[in-house]
């Protein structure tokens, strides 16, 4: 008995030909979903192996195809050479780079890019990471020192100036190849476009030019347009004047009681500002008594005092260019 019911126990599990049509429909669907995630596997596997980040080539600059490196610091800095995939990125590679001097004036270049710059030089340079490598000129243009106008004049409406600065090296000769940058402290007052300074609205703000181990500060002054510099209703200490004469015109306007700053600059490139005085109870000077004011070619700058009544002379003489175009600024100090 125990025999023959053991015997129906086995009998009666459900042989896989026997089970019903449900079972068989999931046990198919599972081992079909296994297959699945199997390829999918694989397949990830060799996407990763195709699209994966490789380095392809070797970039000097931020420059796409610049073969020129400009180096403007004094103290030791390090080349910045990047690695780059197929995609255009940047890799984590950078310090695997090797650098070696080939040919040109002796610069104390390291091979993991340490360069000194303590004198101006050229060389021939190779940079390699594994297989690849590209050669490169670097330029040593150490820059002691930048010189910039005392103030940068703007006016509301008016269109972008040059920022003129020059930059030296130790031995006091303009560098011109510069890699830096110009950054404007309140980019609400002025902006920089390029190598050119705009303004947005009337106030003071502070442009830093940043080359090398170098730094200028200097402030920048945007005034508003006026038809007369007394009785003004916006009462500001920033006015401007647009001014146009032909040869042995003259123009005669009040000013007001105060201490200022006048400026003209010119809006054609023409080389010679117009005559300036003040006439009655004033007079000028080149500087307030502490510093001279630097400017740039073409302007003319002086500060000045003046009573009740005193009236400024703009006059452009017989000689020189048919018309001059400008402007007149003045910055109240008191």
């Amino acid at each position: 008995m125990t025999s023959t019911e053991n015997s129906s126990t086995v009998s009666d599990a459900p042989t896989p030909s026997s089970r019903s049509p449900a079972w068989r429909t999931r046990w198919a669907t599972k081992r079909v979903i296994s297959g699945a995630l199997a390829l999918s596997a694989v397949s990830a596997i060799l996407w990763f192996a195709v699209l994966r980040p490789r380095p392809t080539a070797l970039a000097m600059t931020a420059r796409a195809g610049d073969d020129t490196v400009v180096i403007n610091q004094r103290l030791p800095t390090r080349l910045a050479g990047s690695v780059i995939d197929q995609y255009g990125r940047r890799l984590k590679a950078d310090t695997a780079v090797v650098y070696q001097r080939m040919s040109g004036d002796s610069i104390a270049l390291a091979s993991n890019g340490a360069v000194h710059c303590d004198k101006r030089g050229d060389a021939v340079v190779v940079a390699t990471f594994e297989r690849m490598s590209r050669e490169f000129v670097l330029r040593c243009r150490p820059v002691a020192g930048v010189e910039m106008a005392t103030w940068v004049d703007l006016v509301v409406g008016d269109s972008a100036r040059d920022l003129a600065f020059i930059a030296r090296d130790l031995d006091g000769r303009p560098v011109t190849e510069l890699r830096g940058t110009v950054t404007v402290a309140d980019p609400s007052v002025a902006v920089v476009e390029g190598t050119k300074i705009r303004a947005r609205r009337a106030g003071q703000t502070v442009v830093i030019v940043d080359v090398g181990d170098e730094q200028a500060h200097v402030p920048v002054l945007v005034y508003d347009v006026v038809g007369s510099f007394v009785g003004n209703p916006r009462q500001s200490s920033l006015m401007a004047m647009h001014v146009s004469l032909g040869r042995g015109d003259t123009i005669v306007t009040p000013v007001p009681k105060a201490a200022f700053w006048v400026t003209y600059f010119s809006q054609d490139r023409a080389a010679a500002p117009p005559t300036i005085e003040l006439r009655g109870d004033g007079l000028c000077t080149l500087g307030n008594g502490l510093t001279a004011r630097r400017i740039t070619d073409g302007e003319y700058a002086k500060y000045c005092y003046s009573a009740n009544g005193t009236r400024m002379m703009i006059a452009h003489g017989a000689n020189g260019a048919d018309r001059v175009n400008g402007v007149v600024a003045l910055r109240l100090v008191w």
